[in-house]
C-alpha cells in the first residue's frame, strides 16, 4: 500500500447538486427568486418575509410553467400579509385594486364585503383595455372561502342588462352558479352545491363556455359571443355601464382575468393557488 496513493472522493447523490443554491432545480426554495417576483416584490410596501417571498415565487413560476402567467391581464391574491400587498396585480403595476365601499380585509385570507356598499375595483374595461382579455378568448377566476347560498355576483362586469355581459355568481339559493362571458343572451346555470374554492368561467370560442370549480369542469354551453363590457370589472359585486350592484359577502382569497386558460391551465392554477393558500392556512 502506498500512502501517498491520492484518495478518490466519491461525491454523495444526496448531497449534490441539491446542496447548492447554486445548481438547485427547484428555483424559488433554494434558488434566485424570478424577475417577475423580484418585481412585485419591490411593489410591497411593507417587504414580504423570506417564507412569504417563496410562497409567491413558487406560485408566480407554477403559472409561467403552465403558460397561463402570459395569458392573465389581472392576477390578485388577496389572502396576502397587509391589505396594500393584497391589492397588487401580480402581473404588472397596473389595474391595481382599489377598495370601495365597506369592505374588511383579513390578513392572509382575503376580502369580504359587507353585501351593501363594499367591492374591489379594477379598473380594468374589457372593450379599451387592449389586453389577453378578447371577445372570443377570455376568463374570470375567484378563490371564495365561504360556502353558502348568495345571489352576489362574485367577479364581473357588463355593459347593460342584456348587452356584453361577463360575471359570476357562485351559488344561488337553488344551487345555481351564473356564468357568462361576453355574450347578450343569458345563456345556461350549472349546478353548484359549494361555493368554497377555486372558481373559473373561460369562453374558448364564439360557441364554446364552460365553468370549472377545483379545476375540474361543471359545466359547458355554447351560447355566442356577441360584444366585451363597456364597463370595469369589479371583485365583490357586478358593475353594470358604472351602476354597481349584486353586492356578494363571500371572503376572496384571490382573483384573475384575462385570455383563455385551457383546462389543463386551469388545473396547474388551481393547484398552484391551493399550495399558497394552504402556505399562509387560508386552505
Amino acid at each position: 500500500h502506498n500512502d501517498h496513493t491520492p484518495m478518490t472522493v466519491l461525491r454523495s447523490p444526496l448531497r449534490s447538486p441539491l446542496r447548492s443554491p447554486l445548481y438547485s432545480p427547484l428555483v424559488g426554495k433554494w434558488g434566485a427568486f424570478s424577475s417577475e417576483a423580484l418585481a412585485l416584490f419591490a411593489r410591497f410596501t411593507t417587504p414580504p418575509t423570506e417564507a412569504r417571498k417563496t410562497l409567491i415565487n413558487n406560485r408566480i413560476n407554477a403559472a409561467k410553467a403552465s403558460g397561463a402567467w402570459d395569458v392573465r391581464d389581472g392576477f390578485y391574491m388577496m389572502a396576502a400579509a397587509d391589505a396594500q400587498a393584497g391589492q397588487r396585480n401580480w402581473k404588472a403595476d397596473a389595474f391595481n385594486l382599489s377598495e370601495q365601499g365597506t369592505i374588511a380585509f383579513e390578513a392572509d385570507r382575503g376580502y369580504t364585503s359587507d353585501g351593501t356598499t363594499g367591492y374591489l375595483a379594477t379598473g380594468f374595461t374589457p372593450s379599451t383595455a387592449g389586453g389577453q382579455f378578447a371577445l372570443d378568448s377570455a376568463h374570470l377566476s375567484v378563490w371564495s372561502r365561504t360556502d353558502a347560498v348568495n345571489t352576489g355576483v362574485s367577479i364581473g362586469s357588463r355593459t347593460s342588462a342584456s348587452v356584453g355581459q361577463s360575471f359570476m355568481t357562485l351559488r344561488s339559493t337553488s344551487n345555481l352558479s351564473t356564468y357568462r362571458m361576453n355574450q347578450a343572451a343569458a345563456g345556461t346555470a350549472a349546478t353548484v352545491t359549494n361555493s368554497s374554492g377555486g372558481f373559473v368561467s373561460r369562453r374558448n370560442g364564439a360557441t364554446t363556455r364552460a365553468l370549472f370549480r377545483n379545476g375540474a369542469s361543471v359545466a359547458t354551453d355554447t351560447t355566442v359571443s356577441t360584444t366585451l363590457p363597456t364597463a370595469a370589472i369589479v371583485i365583490g359585486a357586478l358593475n353594470t355601464g358604472s351602476v354597481i350592484g349584486s353586492f356578494n359577502t363571500y371572503q376572496f382569497a384571490s382573483a384573475g382575468f384575462g385570455g383563455n386558460l385551457t383546462d389543463a391551465q386551469i388545473l396547474a392554477e388551481y393547484n398552484a393557488d391551493l399550495a399558497y393558500l394552504q402556505g399562509v392556512g387560508a386552505a
